[in-house]
């Protein structure tokens, strides 16, 4: 979970949180393993998972596990500059009732990602 947050879009992970998971449970308790909407979920669930690496350095100590740090390579999620209203510049509180200002940070971080990581940003030609 420590690695997903340095990894994983906010978003994606609500809704495998609230969705993916929860389907998945249901369809394993029913009994439905050989079913289509098990690979469905289940390929969601594993798509979610495509940037979650890295390492997380923890301590045991008489029954409490204490996180001391984590590393990821592909944790570009996160920028220090873009996520402070000081740092960015140019911002305005008046864009805040136009939220797509805002929102656009964290598509435009998850493109770069995709980038550095060899993918593309082009739209998957299965919904066009």
């Amino acid at each position: 979970m420590d690695l997903e947050g340095l990894t994983l879009d906010r978003n994606v992970r609500a809704l495998r949180d609230q969705f993916v998971t929860v389907e998945l449970s249901k369809i394993l308790y029913n009994g439905y393993w050989f079913s289509a909407e098990r690979e469905f979920v289940q390929a969601s669930l594993a798509k979610s998972q495509e940037t979650v690496n890295g390492v997380v350095r923890m301590s045991l100590f008489c029954g409490n596990v204490i996180i001391e740090g984590r590393v990821s390579p592909t944790s570009y999620l996160y920028d220090a500059k873009q996520s402070s209203m000081d740092e960015l510049g140019g911002f305005s509180p008046d864009a805040t009732s136009g939220f797509i200002t805002i929102e656009s940070i964290r598509i435009k971080k998850y493109g770069e990602a995709r980038i550095r990581n060899g993918g593309t940003v082009k739209p998957d030609s299965v919904y066009l």
